[in-house]
């Protein structure tokens, strides 16, 4: 504490060192000079890294649970998990592979990314535990931290960086979602790593974090491609805008050329994400009064944020690679949240998750920005106390925000305790004769129960198989099992043969099952319940056809 006054006082003197840096770089339309800060001891980074840190582990080991992410609140934490460790045990050595896969068929839905950081993970740790993922999640958070402790403080001085890192190393949102498990933080942390690089890196490391960030995070198109459109705003620096352009692009084309191949779809992720689900490709459900109820809001922030946004690209400050991140960031999320389909799928608490973590954050750079720039240069240095104070406050009042997290996360532990039961008895009845070392057919919608088979109930990936890919899902519309039950009947028995099948776990009321049950009661057998899953488990022996047959039946169902 007794050096704090020293410390302030060179923060001072830096600050006005920024600030006429800032005011030469706008007569002279020069970026570089406009990002010379004096340098820092390393030993800066690591205690912005550390200081992050602490809360989200404490959070994540010590007022948790770090096997729950959140039973049906943060399904996806699984769903992420599911597909990376399905791809190292199936995809890459599938007949069609290397691949990503899942049962759910959204292998390539978020991005190549993470699940194969996740792959290279698992194999170094040779653990498959999923607070691996949660790790993961909160390094890249930390990352964020750090950057935007670096980019503040290269246009703004280290006053308004060490307000803007405070904020976002304490806010419940943040703290929450980078220690979740879910991808944000990888595609956040390359965008920003991006923007850090852009002035002093040289545009090629730019582009190329920037297109990294696309493989992490569908939206992350958007807003890398936005960058990199943006950084053709200014009438400078375009020495570095081929380089940027090349390093992005290259890997643009690496990657939608992967897509292609594998998907069908250049922009797959980019599609189904946004431009299919916006229109409502999977939302099948009509907005309700009480969600329309918050368009107005979305709407406040949707124009406040345009505002915003429209002035960075008209000024071009030598921040605005930031400033139009984050306008846009605002932007997209108030615009689809609000306005297209996705508001079908609102919740009263969908303002703490994911989607809003980095728009809170990059508010609270705006926060900062006000109180400790523009305000000093306002009214002079004696309003400092008054702004920290105002930082403070606004950390205090964020912190109401661990309420609804609590009410919303907290009875997940009951289900998650569960669902790891039940799992573990899923397991004992596969890991004994005839089933074990044969193929298990589950429902594709549970990653949790992939999950707690792999971790505690000792069943390999390899032998899950989705009845996503049954015989059912794939008859020609108005071929319905009733009324084709010997041909149907046949192809079933053809894919329990070419899958190896011996225990299905049957979803309660599946009319299809029911009536296979009812017709072949000689091939089943019942093994028990799992009323949390709501799932029927038997184990089957079904005649095996002949390949004939199989073709027969094939033909006779198209």
């Amino acid at each position: 504490m007794k050096l704090l006054p020293r410390f302030l006082a060179e923060d001072d003197d830096e600050d006005e060192e920024v600030e006429g840096r800032a005011v030469e770089a706008e007569s002279t339309h020069s970026v570089e000079i406009a990002s010379s800060p004096k340098p820092l001891h390393w030993g800066w980074t690591v205690a912005i890294a550390a200081g992050a840190a602490l809360p989200r582990l404490l959070y994540l080991f010590v007022f948790t649970d770090p096997e729950n992410p959140g039973i049906r609140r943060y399904g996806d934490v699984w769903h992420h998990w599911q597909i990376a460790y399905l791809t190292k045990e199936i995809g890459l050595t599938a007949p069609d592979g290397p691949r990503l896969w899942d049962l759910k068929g959204l292998d390539y839905f978020w991005g190549i990314l993470h699940p194969l950081l996740m792959v290279v993970v698992f194999d170094l740790t040779g653990s498959i535990d999923i607070v691996l993922d949660r790790l993961v999640s909160l390094a890249f958070g930390v990352l964020v931290v750090v950057l935007l402790f670096h980019i503040c403080r290269r246009y703004w001085g280290t006053q308004v960086a060490l307000g803007a890192t405070l904020i976002a190393t304490l806010l419940p949102t943040s703290v929450m979602n980078d220690a979740s498990g879910m991808i944000e933080p990888l595609g956040v942390s390359l965008v920003l790593l991006g923007v850090w690089a852009w002035p002093r890196k040289g545009g090629f490391w730019a582009g190329l974090a920037f297109g990294l960030a696309t493989m992490a995070r569908a939206e992350a198109w958007v807003f890398s491609l936005g960058l990199v459109i943006a950084a053709f705003f200014r009438r400078e620096g375009w020495q570095q805008r081929l380089p940027l352009l090349a390093g992005f692009v290259g890997v643009m084309l690496l990657y939608m050329k992967i897509l292609q191949d594998k998907t069908g779809n250049a922009i797959y992720p980019l599609w189904w994400n946004f431009l299919a689900n916006a229109v409502g490709k999977w939302e099948f459900v009509p907005v309700s009064p009480s969600q329309a109820s918050v368009r107005p809001v979305l709407g406040a922030a949707l124009i406040l944020a345009a505002i915003g946004l429209g002035w960075c690209l008209v000024k071009r400050p030598p921040s605005y690679m930031l400033l139009t991140f984050g306008f846009g960031y605002w932007v997209f999320v108030a615009g689809m949240l609000g306005f297209t389909s996705y508001l079908a799928s609102w919740v009263w608490w969908m303002p703490i998750t994911r989607v809003f973590a980095f728009p809170y954050v990059f508010a609270g750079v705006l926060v900062s920005l006000v109180l400790l720039w523009w305000a000093p240069r306002k009214f002079g240095r004696r309003v400092m106390p008054l702004a920290w104070s105002g930082i403070v406050a606004t950390l205090l009042l964020a912190q109401l925000a661990w309420i609804p997290i609590g009410q919303v996360f907290g009875p997940s532990e009951a289900a998650w305790l569960a669902v790891k039961a039940e799992s573990i008895q899923l397991g004992a009845w596969y890991n004994q004769a005839p089933y074990i070392g044969h193929g298990l057919a589950v429902p594709p919608d549970r990653p949790d129960i992939t999950y707690g088979l792999a971790r505690f109930g000792g069943v390999e990936g390899k032998h899950l198989v989705s009845e996503m890919y049954d015989p059912f899902a794939y008859l020609p519309a108005n071929y319905s099992y009733v009324d084709h039950q010997a041909v149907v009947t046949t192809l079933f028995e053809c894919w329990l043969g070419d899958t190896d099948i011996r225990l299905i776990a049957v979803p309660a009321g599946d009319p299809n099952f029911a009536l296979l049950q009812q017709s072949n009661p000689s091939w089943f057998v019942s093994l028990g319940s799992m009323p949390e899953a709501s799932w029927e488990i038997v184990g089957v022996s079904a005649p095996r056809p002949t390949a004939s047959d199989c073709e027969v039946a094939r033909s006779a169902a198209h």
